[in-house]
């Protein structure tokens, strides 16, 4: 099985900034997106037995964030630099890497902002866009075709100091920093509802929330609370499952979202957890799980057995995406 990996930051300063906030208590949100982040995809491939992952090749996107590969059109992603300072506008926008390794396809959208995840639908593809609070389906040509904005619906205040925010549909936010002070959300993750596709997920991670969206009324619904930095919702062959970042754990419901396993995704002594994404193994048997805070990918089976490939410090999981054995970075000039 192979299977490809994001690194968003690969820079020293964002291990920095890291540091800083969680050990010191330092908040220098808007210096992450200023300079040069790096940037990073790798290919590793599953040589069969726990945890034996070989590195195939790497490229060096700048920023990529969340991914999706399609069978028969390619390996989607997010990248591009953001807004680093009001009024310099940034150049986030979703790629495609086809099967030759080439980049074939580019989609840019002035409501792109703060990127996170994306999911292919039957229509489109799904985006997160944090820095506006808002769910956005957009055609191959970037324009909108549906959107749900956080702030619309019940969740109108920033996180920083409480005030409503209003947001300008019509102007481009690519041209705002928005740090995290000033989303009242901060959506990083969501799908199509695998089991009820006129239903979306999205977690809303300063509430803690996972929330279901019907498409046609945009109403919502809680469905899952008290998370804690939770990331990456995702389909399980019991249910759903999604990463709880900060309590170091993967989680996993059952089709009515009741909380059915936890699965312990790094060191319990470790002082500051942080687990990114996890990834179900096709064959049931195992998962991979971004323990971002020690630098490993870790699979784990279904008794508790582990084994770890090192990513090495400053890399930082994103996002795990399986991709065909045939999928190769030949070709990429980007």
């Amino acid at each position: 099985m192979r299977f490809v990996i994001s690194y968003p930051q690969t820079n020293w300063d964002y291990a920095k900034f890291r540091f800083e906030r969680i050990v010191k208590g330092k908040d220098r949100s808007n210096e992450v997106f200023k300079g040069e982040p790096g940037g990073k995809l790798q290919l590793l491939e599953h040589l069969g037995e726990l945890g034996k992952i070989k590195l195939l090749d790497e490229i060096y996107p700048t920023k990529p964030f969340g991914m999706h590969y399609v069978e028969g059109e390619g390996l989607y992603f997010i990248c591009g630099l953001p807004c680093a300072e009001d009024g310099v506008a940034g150049d986030e926008h979703i790629a495609r890497l086809n099967s030759k390794g080439e980049i074939d396809l580019e989609i840019r959208n002035p409501l792109f902002t703060q990127l996170r995840s994306l999911r292919r639908t039957k229509n489109g593809l799904l985006v997160t866009a944090s820095g506006i609070d808002t769910l956005l389906e957009v055609d191959f040509k970037g324009d909108v075709i549906w959107s749900w904005w956080a702030t619309e619906n019940g969740y109108p205040n920033a996180y920083g100091d409480g005030s409503i925010r209003t947001l300008d549909k019509q102007m481009d936010h690519r041209t705002k920093c928005y740090s995290g002070k000033f989303q009242t959300t901060h959506m990083n993750s969501a799908i199509v509802d695998p089991y009820d596709e006129t239903k979306v997920l999205t977690i809303l991670f300063y509430q803690g929330l996972l929330v279901r969206i019907d498409k046609e009324s945009l109403e919502h619904e809680v469905v899952i609370s008290n998370l804690n930095g939770a990331h990456h919702i995702r389909k399980h062959s019991r249910g759903y499952m999604l990463s709880n970042s900060r309590k170091g754990e993967v989680l996993i419901y059952d089709h009515s979202f009741k909380l059915i396993d936890r699965i312990k995704g790094t060191n319990s002594l470790y002082p500051v957890k942080w687990v990114q994404d996890a990834y179900e193994m096709p064959d049931g048997k195992s998962h991979l799980i971004a323990d971002c805070n020690t630098f490993n990918l870790r699979e784990r089976d279904l008794n508790g057995k582990e084994r770890k490939f090192n990513t090495r410090m400053p890399n930082r999981i994103f996002q795990i995406e399986q991709v065909p054995d045939s999928f190769s970075f030949k070709g990429f000039s980007h």
